[in-house]
């Protein structure tokens, strides 16, 4: 069996007893097809970034399930048939990038805890840099020269001295 991760995107109207009675549903048919369920993660309300049927706003929900791709295919149809889930998609995750991601999810954790016993702030505490100077004074820049009036670039005038603009204003397809 397989790893898979499906993001759900149902219908803004329908209250918080339907979502979770249709993410039930959704992990139902995963046991049912002798999957496992590993992780729900419920998003909730949020906005969209451009309106999907009319709606600006959707339920977010993902899943995070073993199971044949078989399963996986009856999965989709449902979703495909069920009106209320506006969008979905799932992905095949790959068992080398999901070591490579626990090992970094560790990693993170060891240092945190690293960090709250040497009683560290974390990024706010710079004193390891040594003295700088303030940001804002850039000082000579040398190495960019002397860049004056860019004599390289020639006069070219003000904007009303370019002259009549010819046919450039319209569009090359309005049929004239």
């Amino acid at each position: 069996m397989r790893q898979y991760e499906t993001m759900v995107l149902l219908s803004p109207n329908l209250t918080e007893e339907v979502v979770e009675e249709s993410v039930q549903n959704f992990s139902g048919q995963v046991t049912a097809g002798g999957g496992e369920v590993l992780k729900v993660d419920r998003w909730g309300k949020k906005r969209l970034a451009y309106p999907v049927q009319r709606q600006r706003h959707g339920f977010y929900y993902v899943i995070t399930y073993t199971a044949e791709s078989s399963v996986v295919q009856e999965i989709e149809r449902g979703l495909r048939l069920n009106e209320d889930a506006y969008r979905y998609m799932t992905v095949r995750i790959d068992p080398a990038l999901l070591r490579k991601l626990e090992k970094n999810e560790q990693n993170a954790k060891r240092q945190a805890e690293r960090q709250q016993l040497e009683g560290r702030r974390g990024d706010d505490d710079r004193d390891d840099r040594g003295d700088r100077r303030d940001r804002g004074d850039r000082g000579d820049r040398g190495d960019r020269g002397d860049r004056g009036d860019r004599g390289d670039r020639g006069d070219r005038g003000d904007r009303g001295d370019r002259g009549d603009r010819g046919d450039r204003g319209r569009s090359r397809n309005s049929g004239d």
